[in-house]
């Protein structure tokens, strides 16, 4: 009996607004329909393009979706023919069975694939972690691919070995650090899962992915006022960063990239309500005195609702494009950096201060004061309560000092 392949786009979108083109196959008065793991908007997909058209061009990705729908169908008939080499007239169900459970796939195209969807869909923090971890998977691989059925036990634990091995270009990585590059591949795996693009055994089932305790180092409150008490020459690097550190503590320990795009419209009627960087997410905090102080030395009669409330970008930034603007953060970011070290020494700070220590020190001082999870959660903006219970288990030391030292007073 005849079978036909065809595309069409998913009329249940998710909540990004984007919809899985699926591969509808027919034979006879039956039909089924398979995702091909492709996401795009409605606008972007012709079903009654010709072949190999069906993306249009206003996708920036287009050529390369095209080809991988191309392909898509293209496996798909080969499973139809190693099927008929097997069964006579095959069933429907026969011939999806052969296509899901088909073996050859690579994980590295498919890695590559939600990438692009990722692009639009996802922040760009998070798309630039993922790429990073991919990278080292082709950094192991030596410019080999990778096939899902061969994404095994054995397989993880070689490359979490070479990502600790201190013969390794980029130098050895830390045990968690190594865990985040394995978490990266559960993600991408987990995906396919969900999409139906592989069916055959998770590694994860017996790889777990436990992290080890660190420390993380946090400002003491005593430390926290030696910075408030430090004069300054007004005006200078050294005076700007200083009050960008203490408003970030102040504001519930605010991300520096949300800190160098702040805008004065963000700020209103004593509130901060902006758009996290990190995460896409609404978040609003009420500022405390202090911080109202600080923004007081930076506004002027000639500031405007979309201007940026500190001067650590140039004010053509405001209109660079996504990546630009991510390049600007991470270079401001290091240069501030360098200036808390030199802060660091003048108020005698002996810890190793970097921007992000005024988010650990905000929670950490919160904790040490009784405040409960979930005010620290909503807080920080974290999205679920065991994000901040993990966050949380690296400061809390005092306790089981406190522990030792008592069971061992005798």
């Amino acid at each position: 009996m005849n079978i036909t392949f065809k595309l069409e786009l998913n009329n249940r979108p998710k909540q990004d607004k984007t919809s899985s083109i699926l591969l509808r196959i027919t034979q006879g008065k039956k039909l089924k329909r398979i995702s091909t793991g492709i996401f795009v908007f409605a606008e972007h997909f012709n079903k009654k393009a010709d072949f190999g058209k069906w993306i249009r061009r206003s996708n920036p990705d287009y050529s390369k979706l095209n080809s991988d729908l191309e392909k898509k169908i293209k496996e798909a008939k080969e499973a139809l023919s190693n099927t008929n080499k097997t069964i006579n007239n095959p069933s429907l169900s026969r011939i999806i069975s052969e296509i899901r459970f088909k073996d050859t796939g690579s994980f590295i195209d498919y890695f590559e694939e939600k990438l692009v969807q990722f692009k639009n869909t996802k922040s760009i923090s998070y798309h630039k972690h993922l790429t990073s971890k991919l990278n080292n998977l082709k950094e192991f691989l030596n410019k080999q691919d990778l096939l899902f059925t061969e994404l095994n036990v054995s397989f993880l634990n070689r490359f979490e070995a070479y990502l600790m091995d201190s013969k390794r270009d980029k130098g050895a990585l830390n045990s968690n650090s190594a865990i985040s590059n394995l978490r990266a591949i559960r993600t991408i795996l987990y995906e396919a899962i969900k999409e139906e693009r592989y069916e055959g055994k998770n590694p994860f089932y017996v790889k777990k992915l436990s992290e080890f305790k660190v420390v993380k180092m946090k400002l003491s409150i005593q430390e926290v006022k030696n910075l408030e008490g430090l004069e300054l020459e007004k005006g200078s690097s050294l005076w700007h960063t200083k009050n960008y550190f203490l408003f970030a503590f102040y504001a519930a320990g605010t991300r520096f990239s949300d800190i160098a795009q702040l805008k004065w419209d963000n700020i209103q009627e004593g509130r901060l309500s902006f758009i996290m960087d990190k995460t896409e997410k609404g978040h609003s905090i009420n500022l405390i005195p202090k911080a109202l102080e600080i923004l007081e030395q930076y506004r002027n009669p000639t500031s405007r609702p979309d201007s940026f409330v500190f001067p650590i970008f140039d004010s053509w930034v405001k209109d660079a494009d996504l990546k630009t603007l991510q390049s600007q953060i991470g270079s401001k970011n290091a240069m501030i950096n360098v200036d808390l070290k030199k802060i660091q020494k003048l108020a005698e700070i002996e810890k190793k201060m970097t921007f992000h220590l005024s988010r650990h020190s905000f929670a950490d001082i919160l904790r040490s004061k009784g405040a409960s999870v979930y005010d620290i959660k909503n807080l920080l903006g974290h999205s679920d309560i065991k994000i901040t219970e993990r966050y949380l288990k690296g400061f809390d030391t005092e306790t089981s000092d406190k522990a030792l030292n008592e069971g061992l007073d005798f």
